[in-house]
């Protein structure tokens, strides 16, 4: 027993931070289908047609146990903002489907990135290992800015990496420093790219001595390594609430406040995992500076 619980630790620290290739990623595309997307590019071809065309490619890159879901702002005249649901990816079926895509409406981008995040949130709440992503291809501010200012610090907050890409604008969108990522695209190929880009990033925090690693789990005791794994393996998946105001917590904690708790719980889920870990290593290099 006394190698069971640092071994379970390190699966979940090696689920939690494995490189792209190992984790299953699951990808949410929020694309912007509005009027203005119709309008020409500098190089020739409309900012649709451009999105549609750096989509089609990159969804040949994906691995094939890639979950892929591409949202609209607008969607079809049946209202469907969904196009292709988040599930398993099917290259030829999604493909078709993004080529037939069409241009018109407003940008209502908060109300469909808290859409994409539940629906990734959901996701995770099934399995909780992988990489959650969410990329925003748009051309323009938002139409519902107070509902994104209140949706996106929770979407963040709840460690799901959102991206964003600007197509074809004349200065940097809002989202560029609000976000992980931001990158601008003002013609077709420097769309592709941008698209390609944001999919190809790897994160190679995990690469090291894994013997090394498990060396150092075996000095944690068995008590703290058992809130190591209760609090890592418990995000928080509950549906996007959104901040729409400045929080009082002082009032909060008088008050018992449902909406605030839920905010200040969603928080805790990301930021005390991180703490505990930075304890135990603590712990863990004590213990052996003293040998």
């Amino acid at each position: 027993m006394k190698h069971v619980i640092p071994i379970a630790i390190a699966a979940l620290f090696v689920a939690f931070a494995a490189p792209r290739s190992i984790a299953q990623d699951n990808v949410v595309i929020v694309l912007d289908d509005s009027g203005s997307m119709n309008e020409q590019m500098r190089n020739g071809g409309t900012r649709m047609e451009a999105a549609k065309s750096a989509i089609a490619a990159v969804l040949k890159q994906f691995k094939r146990d890639t979950k892929l879901g591409v949202l609209l702002l607008n969607g079809s005249l049946s209202k469907e903002h969904w196009v292709i649901p988040l599930e398993p990816l099917s290259v030829e079926t999604s493909t078709r489907l993004v080529k037939g895509l069409t241009a018109y409406g407003g940008t209502p981008l908060g109300d469909r990135i808290r859409e994409g995040a539940d629906a990734l949130l959901k996701m995770r709440e099934k399995q909780i290992f992988g990489n959650y992503r969410l990329l925003i291809v748009t051309d323009g501010e938002a139409n519902d800015a107070r509902l994104l200012a209140a949706y996106l610090p929770d979407v963040l907050s709840r460690g799901i990496i959102v991206d964003a890409i600007g197509v074809d604008m004349k200065q940097d969108h809002s989202l560029a420093t609000q976000v992980h990522s931001y990158r601008r695209a003002d013609d077709q190929a420097a769309l592709q790219k941008a698209v390609q880009e944001v999919f190809a990033e790897r994160d190679d925090s995990a690469s090291g001595n894994s013997a090394d690693d498990f060396s150092l789990l075996e000095a944690i005791d068995s008590g703290t390594a058992k809130e190591v794994i209760n609090l890592l393996s418990k995000p928080n998946n509950s549906a996007i609430v959104g901040v729409s105001k400045p929080v009082n917590w002082s009032k909060v904690v008088e008050t018992g406040d449902s909406f605030s708790w839920s905010i200040l719980i969603g928080m805790l889920t990301c930021i005390v995992p991180l703490l505990l870990f930075v304890i135990v290593i603590g712990k863990v290099l004590s213990k052996l500076s003293g040998k």
